[in-house]
This record gives C-alpha cells, sequence and structure tokens, in this order.
C-alpha cells in the first residue's frame, strides 16, 4: 500500500456550519502537556505575541525578532485562500504589555501606502500543501510600522538535525504559542517537545518524499493547537531561549489501496507529528531585512524594473508596482549574483543593477555564435 502525506496548517478560522462553529481538532499527542508559562519565562510573554487579520478573522502566533521586526508562518500573511492575500495592510500583531492583560499593537511596515509586501521576507508565497509539501519554506519575516518589541526579541541558532535530537533528548527543548483552545487565550507552554527524523512507523526516507527541502524540516511533536502557526522552537542556552524553529503545522498521512493504477480504496488520516522551518532556512534573512534600506518611491522602483529588464530578469510592465513578478525578478539577479534570495527591493539591489549598466561590457561574437537561451525555472 502507498502512504500518502498531507500537511495540515495549524492558522485558526472558523468554519460556520449551519451556524454552529466547526473547529479543527488540537494536534496533542497523548496526554495534554501544556500549561501556563513558568515564571522563569515570563520574559517570554512579552516577546510572544497575537498576528490577528480582522478581515479574514485568522489568528497566529507571531515572535520578535528584533525592535520592530516578527518572524511567523507564511501563510499567516499569504493564506492559501486567494482572498486573504489581499489584506496584508489589515494584519495587527498584538504584544503584552507590564500592564495586567493590556497589548500594544502595530500593522506592518507600509500598511499607510498599501506597500506592505515590500518589507516582508518570505520563503513562499503560494505554498503547497500536498506532496511535494512546501512546509520547509513556509517562514516569513517582516518589519513592523512601530517598534514595539521593547522589552526585547529573539536570537535564532541553526543547529544539524543531530544537535537538535540531543537537545530534545536532554530536555532543552520547549515552545511557548498562544492556542484558540487554551485558557481564555493565555499563553501555553509545551516542554514534551520530542524530534525525529521517524515517526509513526514511517522512516524518514519515506516521509521525506513527501516534502520539498526536507533538510530544513524539523519534525517534532510538541502539543499545538489552532493559533500555533508561527510560534518559535525554543532551545535553553546560557543565554537564554534562542530560536531552532518556527512551528508551521501538522504531517499526517494514509494509505492508498491501488489497483491498475486507480485508487480504489484508503484509510483515515493519523497525525504523524507537527512540522517547523529550521532556523537555517531564515536566520539570515532576519538579518538582512534589518540592515536593508527599502526603496519606496515611485520612480526608483521603475528604474530597478528598468534594468531587471535589461538584463532578462524581468518581463513586467515598468510601472513602479511591487508585485510577485518584481520579487521574482530581484530572485532571480539575486540568485545569479550568489546572494541570499530576499526578493528586497532595496537601493543596493538598484546600485549594483546600476553598476551594471554603466560599466562597458565586451561580446565576443564569431558567425557560428548563438546566444543560449534563458530559462524560465524561476524559484516560489
Amino acid at each position: 500500500m502507498p502512504i500518502s502525506g498531507v500537511f495540515f496548517q495549524q492558522a485558526y478560522q472558523n468554519f460556520v456550519i449551519d451556524k454552529r462553529i466547526s473547529l479543527i481538532p488540537v494536534a496533542v499527542f497523548g496526554k495534554d502537556q501544556r500549561k501556563r508559562l513558568p515564571r522563569r519565562y515570563k520574559k517570554l510573554d512579552h516577546q510572544i505575541g497575537l498576528l490577528h487579520n480582522p478581515r479574514t478573522n485568522t489568528l497566529c502566533t507571531a515572535f520578535c525578532v528584533g525592535p520592530d521586526m516578527i518572524a511567523t508562518a507564511s501563510h499567516c500573511l499569504y493564506s492559501h485562500r486567494k482572498r486573504n492575500r489581499l489584506y496584508l495592510s489589515s494584519i495587527l500583531f498584538k504584544l503584552k504589555t507590564g500592564n495586567k492583560n493590556a497589548r500594544i499593537y502595530s500593522k506592518l511596515a507600509g500598511h499607510r501606502t498599501r506597500q506592505t509586501r515590500r518589507y516582508i521576507v518570505t520563503g513562499t508565497s503560494k505554498m503547497s500543501r500536498k506532496p511535494p509539501i512546501g512546509a520547509a519554506r513556509d517562514w516569513a519575516v517582516a518589519r513592523l510600522e512601530r517598534p514595539v518589541c521593547n522589552k526585547g526579541w529573539f536570537n535564532s541558532i541553526d543547529l544539524d538535525h543531530l544537535k537538535l535530537e540531543d537537545a530534545a533528548r536532554n530536555k532543552k527543548l520547549f515552545q511557548v504559542a498562544y492556542h484558540m483552545d487554551y485558557k481564555n487565550w493565555q499563553i501555553a507552554y509545551s516542554r514534551s517537545c520530542s524530534i525525529n527524523r521517524n515517526f509513526g512507523g514511517l522512516t524518514w526516507s519515506n516521509i521525506k518524499k513527501h516534502f520539498a527541502l526536507p533538510n530544513s524540516l524539523i519534525l517534532h511533536r510538541c502539543d499545538t493547537g489552532e493559533a500555533s502557526s508561527g510560534s518559535p522552537l525554543l532551545m535553553d542556552t546560557e543565554q537564554g531561549p534562542v530560536v531552532i524553529g518556527i512551528n508551521v503545522g501538522t504531517y499526517q498521512q494514509r494509505q492508498l489501496t491501488v489497483k491498475n493504477g486507480r485508487v480504489i480504496g484508503h484509510t483515515k488520516y493519523k497525525t504523524i507529528a507537527n512540522t517547523a522551518v529550521s532556523a537555517k532556512a531564515f536566520s539570515r534573512k532576519i538579518t538582512i531585512l534589518k540592515k536593508a534600506n527599502v526603496i519606496t518611491n515611485k520612480s526608483d522602483l521603475k528604474l530597478l524594473q528598468s534594468d531587471l529588464r535589461q538584463q532578462r530578469f524581468y518581463k513586467g510592465r515598468i510601472d513602479g508596482i511591487y508585485g510577485s513578478r518584481t520579487e521574482l525578478a530581484i530572485k532571480a539577479f539575486e540568485r545569479g549574483s550568489n546572494r541570499p534570495e530576499t526578493g528586497l527591493p532595496t537601493s543596493a539591489i538598484l546600485l549594483e543593477l546600476d553598476k551594471s549598466r554603466t560599466e562597458p561590457v565586451s561580446i565576443e561574437t564569431s558567425a557560428g555564435y548563438k546566444p543560449q537561451k534563458k530559462t524560465s525555472n524561476q524559484a516560489k
């Protein structure tokens, strides 16, 4: 029997059926180990917040990675539902202050001029939830309009899988998140975290076939629930908790019965493990976004598009509007220049393109020469 896998996102949304609210089950493994945040971690209550989109009634968790920067799951910003991608400017990050249950709010940078997308670096904005599942690309880092993370933020650390498994065995790993079913939106702490390659009777060699970029994927069994997407997986160190990954969803599988190449039956989906994106996928991008001087002037963005078109990275209109085509063109240029792929429209990229445009280029030709055709293979 072949095995089919699927990825379930842990954002929280209401689904109204016959005037009743249907909720997706909590991803808890065995006895529910979630509890209140221990006193020694109280500071984390001011570094981990709720990400709320009132236009779509979607809730996720996000955490501070700078005074005016957060990290979360990509699907919390760019839902697989097409209509949700229209409302980036509505998203609110809510963080507790020191005054009882009071919260401080901030929208994303650029929301006033509908330029929010220019201040987001993400693994993907169109993630596949069926094989090859894009869970390892399901991360995002975004700037906020205001520096509300004034009580501290997290550093991230890139560890290989053997070190992560060792830290889990030594009880150093835990997760902190908001769950819609936990004590009236109090932050929940889960230390019953195991990390492994093999879960549910499946070996890693079988599991990894279902995922794109499996080396950036973490399978874990921290107890989670709706709205925990975007929450940090944390590791205790001498300097305090550091981020080793972002929780993004739940991996489920079922067995298919196939006859003559056709599926004639299947079992119910079984939850194998929760999924997280390793810090190796996004830790460097945090530093880049912190230092990035993002272009906001329309004429500069037109010049950027024109330069990208001249070098055959961009095929869209020269309109000064930052959209998916411009983002992909910038990523293609960065990839060709051996830079980290961000897609950010920065003054540094414009300067580099300007140098390419002004420097003289010498091309040798011959009677039998034909230029190699450019491929259209674009990273998601």
